[in-house]
C-alpha cells in the first residue's frame, strides 16, 4: 500500500473510512450520547455530499452504499442458479474431476451423488491436483472431497459473509424451501456485492445489457430486474422474481418460445434466445 502522504509531505485524499469517521463522529456511540439517530437515507446523503466535494471517491461512495444494502440482500439475489452449476459425480475419478475443473476454470466443484439435489460435498482443485500427482488419479473423487456448507436462499448476504469469514469457507450450496438445490454462492459473489465485479483470467465477460441502435437493447435473462430498472428508468415489477427471465416467465405463465413477447411499463421484452428452458437473451424496446 502506498504512503498516505505525497513526497512533499502534503496530505492526500482521505479514504472512505477516514472521511466517514470525521463526518460521523457525533453519531451515537462515537461522541455525544444524546445525538439523534441517523437513518440510512441520511448516511447515503452524507456520502453523496462527500463524493461531490471530492472528499471521497465515487467508487468509495458506491462501496459504502453497497455495504448499507447488504442487510436487505438475500442469497437468492446473488447466487449462481442451479442451471449454471458445474458439478461432478461422486463416483467419477480424480483425473476426470480435475479435467472438468481446469477446463471450466473452477477452483471448487460441488460433488453430487444421484443428481444435483443430492450434493454430498465439495472438492478443491488443489486437492485433486495433489491426489493425482501422488498417483491416486484413478480413485473416486468422493475420497478427496470436503464437507459442503448449505444455506437457505432467504439468508441475508451480510450474515453469510460473516459466517464464511469465521468458518473459512469459500462456497455454499443454496437450498430452496423444499430442500432442493437452488444454486450456489461463493465468497467472491458476496465480496462483489461490496466492490463490484471481480474479473480474473478465467472469467469470460458476458454483458448483461448491450445497447443497440434505435434505442433498443439486448438484455441477458439473468439480469436483475432492479438493475434494469435503474439503467433504463423503468418500474418493472420484481415482487415474485429477481431476473428479467423470471419476469417473462411470471407474466406469460408458461415456458416461452423464441419470439414471444410481453409488454410491461412501456417496455416490450421479446425472447430472442433460449438455452433449454432458460431465457438467455431478450430484446428490449420502448413502446
Amino acid at each position: 500500500m502506498s504512503d498516505p502522504t505525497s513526497a512533499a509531505g502534503a496530505p492526500r485524499r482521505h479514504g472512505a473510512a477516514a472521511a466517514l469517521r470525521r463526518r460521523f463522529r457525533l453519531l451515537p456511540g462515537r461522541g455525544r450520547a444524546d445525538a439523534p439517530p441517523v437513518s440510512e437515507d441520511e448516511l447515503i446523503a452524507l456520502t453523496d455530499a462527500a463524493a461531490e466535494a471530492d472528499t471521497i471517491e465515487d467508487a468509495e461512495r458506491d462501496m459504502i452504499a453497497s455495504a448499507l444494502a447488504l442487510d436487505r440482500t438475500v442469497v437468492r439475489e446473488v447466487m449462481a442458479p442451479r442451471a449454471d452449476m458445474v458439478t461432478v459425480d461422486a463416483a467419477a475419478t480424480v483425473t476426470a474431476a480435475l479435467e472438468v475443473a481446469i477446463s471450466r476454470g473452477l477452483s471448487r466443484l460441488p460433488v453430487r451423488r444421484d443428481n444435483i439435489d443430492d450434493i454430498v460435498g465439495v472438492v478443491l482443485l488443489k486437492d485433486l491436483a495433489r491426489t493425482e500427482r501422488s498417483g491416486g488419479g484413478e480413485g473416486p473423487v468422493h475420497e478427496s472431497m470436503r464437507r459442503a456448507m448449505f444455506v437457505p436462499e432467504t439468508k441475508r448476504v451480510d450474515q453469510l459473509l460473516k459466517e464464511m469469514r469465521t468458518a473459512g469457507g469459500h462456497l455454499a450450496i443454496v437450498v430452496d424451501e423444499y430442500g432442493g438445490t437452488a444454486g450456489l454462492v461463493t465468497l467472491e459473489d458476496l465480496v462483489e456485492e461490496l466492490v463490484g465485479e471481480i474479473v480474473d483470467e478465467f472469467d469470460r465477460p458476458e454483458p448483461l445489457l448491450e445497447p443497440l441502435a434505435g434505442g433498443e437493447a439486448l438484455v441477458h435473462g439473468r439480469m436483475p430486474v432492479d438493475q434494469l430498472n435503474a439503467l433504463v428508468g423503468a418500474a418493472l415489477p420484481d415482487d415474485d422474481w429477481d431476473t428479467v427471465g423470471g419476469l417473462i416467465f411470471g407474466t406469460l405463465g408458461h415456458v416461452p418460445e423464441v419470439g414471444e413477447t410481453v409488454e410491461v411499463d412501456g417496455l416490450k421484452l421479446q425472447v430472442e434466445h433460449m438455452q433449454g428452458r432458460r431465457i438467455t437473451r431478450v430484446r428490449l424496446t420502448r413502446t
